[in-house]
């Protein structure tokens, strides 16, 4: 406890500065297989791509990324996960696609032996479809989790639409008395 010359007592906590300024990006990879699903590698690869374009914009931005690879591999951890399509990619908490699509994927269903088709997911990025995202969706979507999603520019925008201010006003009111009087200025 310190106390400071208007005798006003204040717990001080020391932090360090990089600890306080740090802001951490948590990405989850879930996957049901990651050897043999050629969706699940080729996300897996691609992710990876994705991660080592940003880390030179992230450094100056002080976020760090952390990166939770999940195999998903009982239905137990499917319900634990709450896996609805594999392979996932959560970006703190939330898919980045949530409105996937699917199809049959053939190396997860020669992988289970399972009688009839497994599906995995489709991405869709630009008005075509991938079977693994593509870098440069992944970049964005890391991109949009790693800035704040309102810079004070917008906030400056949208409280300047809120009410139309004084000046703004007394220009047009000005106007307005001006043509009620006949001028021309």
């Amino acid at each position: 406890m310190q106390t400071f010359p208007d005798s006003t007592a204040v717990s001080v906590v020391e932090t360090p500065a990089t600890e306080y300024t740090q802001r951490t990006v948590t990405v989850d990879f879930l996957y049901l297989d990651n050897e043999a699903c050629e969706r699940c590698v080729g996300t897996e690869q691609a992710l990876e791509t994705a991660l080592t374009r940003i880390e030179p914009i992230l450094e100056p931005l002080a976020v760090s990324v952390v990166v939770r690879d999940i195999h998903v591999d009982t239905l137990a951890a499917a319900k634990a996960t709450q896996l609805a399509v594999s392979p996932t990619i959560r970006i703190n908490g939330r898919d980045i696609q949530p409105d996937y699509r699917e199809n049959n994927c053939e190396s997860c269903g020669e992988l289970c032996a399972c009688p009839g088709e497994i599906d995995c997911r489709l991405w869709h990025y630009r008005g075509d479809e991938y079977t693994t995202p593509p870098v440069e969706f992944l970049v964005a979507a890391l991109v949009r989790a790693a800035v704040p999603e309102q810079s004070p520019s917008d906030t400056t925008r949208k409280k300047a639409f809120e009410g139309v201010p004084a000046n703004i006003a007394s220009f047009f009111d000005d106007a307005d008395a001006s043509e009620a009087s006949g001028c021309d200025c």
